[in-house]
């Protein structure tokens, strides 16, 4: 940072996902002016994890210390920028689902910290948490507490009803079940319970801090409408349970306290106030939100990486007693509450088989040796639908609940029946295009087809309001096929997150969940700032990419209801897999 702006207030705005601790600073322009991070597995090596965590069979941990040890590596490196005294406000985000389980003594701990002697080494030696290696969301060990969970609730609607999804293993509600069941005398000693996201504001504030109303949609426990956790499933796993959570739950722009003194003495950060801390989702998505209020459209994101999430904002709860059985019927996906407004709420849609099977398409139907640039080639023609369609499911599939690869072609004698009166014949390979363009339909642009059209599908079981664009984001985003195709089938603008450089605007994204941390943290103040401001750094925007082509759109549309039927026959189990590999 130069001289210029040396004095102006920045924001801190932390990410701590599976991987790593992220950090950006944000100045009052919403530019980034630094951002950092502290990868695990290669600097903090003591704690032997891989790719950030433990992996026993379906039981996957993380160590607790390692994410304490964290905090304080990222501090005393933020302390040597020379940045530390001028941050006005802290925010940000954690992994999802996690759980960390603190033993009194440990609350105590983290209230009186000597900054003289690290975080690690105090809450270590305070013997702090009674649970060292804390559940994490790849966890899927918890199958018999999901359907116990689920039964307590009066089965899997009833429990969607109350907390947004049906009963997932990953989520915090059966992890804890499972701990106070197979490990009793650990129970025992359980003082308090935070969420990965509520730990890390912990440790800022040097007090338990609230859990945020977004990231406790993710743990079935938490009754969304009433906007407080359930007695009833709390009480089902413990009676004590709604005491070890907290009763008191925020919303994730509000203050939970202020950063405690052994920040500021160890590393010359000013006693600022923190705001709440959420899941990396939600706060991703309200930092998209920011962008997309400047740009006047709604907001919706898609992720597309090892696997495609889907994120949008929804004006009524879709699973109220009053829900329409269109999304009774529908209980895929996640609902969570909106992180910054009570009277909104964020649809998730987690698909399994993202860039992965992408990739075995692109080398099992092309060459072995084919390239991305020979997948878009390939990929790069009319559309298929109605005509054709393909599902590749290489592991099993969330949405729907499918494994195998399965192709469909519209045939006059097929045994397949849509309520259309289109038939269809299952296929073990596509045949020629009848479009006089194109020299055969391929299982690259039948793959990106199948996966866009599942999100429409799902989108509209959601009962959302119209979508006015969308921005992707993730490792896939930068192709161009992909990009069009997607505008073409959602029938929006597509955008991107991109800087504004001298040369022109780069397509680039910060560390999102950070960035969200940011925003909020700069929303809480914002109002109240006097000092020098530079527009020095990095000022993030959306950047139009494309828009959708009418007359395809227009296809898609048409083929969407047979789409659905034959997706329903693959989920049901009515067609058999054609080369599953």
């Amino acid at each position: 940072m130069d001289a210029t702006s040396e004095c102006e207030p920045l924001f801190l705005g932390l990410d701590l996902s599976t991987q790593q601790l992220k950090g950006v600073l944000m100045n009052q322009h919403s530019s980034i002016v630094y951002e950092m991070g502290i990868v695990f597995d290669d600097e903090l090596p003591e704690f032997n994890t891989s790719n950030g965590r433990y992996v026993n069979g379906d039981t996957v941990t993380a160590p607790v210390l390692m994410w304490v040890a964290a905090v304080d590596l990222f501090m005393s490196r933020l302390k040597a920028t020379g940045l530390a005294p001028y941050i006005h406000g802290i925010s940000g985000a954690a992994q999802q689902h996690g759980s960390v389980y603190w033993r009194q003594q440990g609350v105590e701990a983290n209230k009186q910290l000597d900054p003289h002697v690290s975080l690690r080494q105090q809450l270590e030696t305070a013997n702090a948490f009674a649970v060292l290696e804390s559940p994490i969301w790849e966890d899927s060990s918890t199958s018999e507490q999901c359907r116990n969970l689920e039964q307590s609730a009066g089965g899997a609607s009833e429990l969607a009803r109350i907390t947004g999804s049906t009963a997932f293993e990953r989520f915090t509600g059966p992890q804890i079940a499972k701990i106070k069941e197979t490990q009793p005398h650990v129970w025992s000693q359980v003082s308090q319970i935070s969420l990965v996201s509520s730990f890390i504001a912990s440790l800022l504030v040097g007090d338990i801090a609230p859990t945020d109303s977004s990231d406790a949609s993710g743990t079935n426990l938490y009754d969304i409408q009433q906007g407080r956790w359930s007695l009833e499933l709390c009480d089902s796993i413990d009676p004590h349970l709604v005491r070890l959570l907290g009763e008191r739950v925020v919303m994730a722009n509000e203050t939970v306290g202020r950063l405690s003194s052994y920040y500021t003495e160890r590393y010359g950060i000013p006693r600022c106030p923190v705001v709440a801390f959420t899941g990396d989702n939600p706060s991703a998505f309200a930092g998209f939100e920011s962008m997309f209020a400047a740009a006047g459209h709604s907001a919706a994101v898609m992720s597309l990486g090892t696997s495609d999430t889907v994120l949008f904002p929804l004006e009524k709860y879709p699973y109220s007693l009053n829900a329409s059985s269109v999304a009774m019927q529908h209980l895929d996906g996640h609902v969570l509450q909106h992180p910054t407004d009570r009277n909104l709420y964020i649809a998730m849609l987690c698909y399994k088989n993202g860039s992965l099977a992408r990739d075995w398409v692109r080398q099992h139907s092309l060459e072995p040796s084919s390239t991305w640039a020979d997948f878009s080639n390939a990929a790069d023609i009319e559309p298929m639908a109605p005509k054709a369609f393909g599902f590749y499911y290489l592991s099993t599939e969330i949405l729907p609940r499918a494994k195998g690869i399965y192709r469909f072609e519209q045939c006059a004698d097929g045994s397949i029946v849509c309520p259309s009166g289109t038939r269809y014949q299952p296929v073990t390979a596509f045949s020629v295009s009848d479009h006089p363009g194109d020299s055969r339909w391929s299982d690259a642009r039948a793959i990106i087809e199948s996966q866009f059209m599942s999100m429409c599908v799902d989108y509209a079981h959601k009962e959302a309001g119209a979508m006015t664009g969308i921005a992707i984001t993730g490792g896939a985003s930068s192709n161009p096929t992909l990009q069009q195709a997607v505008s073409d089938i959602m029938g929006v603008p597509v955008f991107a997150t991109a800087i504004q450089t001298t040369e022109g605007v780069d397509i680039k994204a910060p560390a999102m969940p950070a960035y969200g941390g940011a925003i909020r943290a700069l929303d809480q103040q914002s109002m109240s700032l006097t000092a020098n401001v530079s527009k020095d750094g990095s000022k993030y925007m959306l950047k139009h990419i494309c828009s959708p082509n009418n007359r395809k759109h227009a296809v898609y549309v048409q083929a969407l209801a047979d789409f659905e039927f034959l997706r329903n026959c693959v989920s049901s189990g009515v067609c058999s897999s054609g080369a599953c590999p």
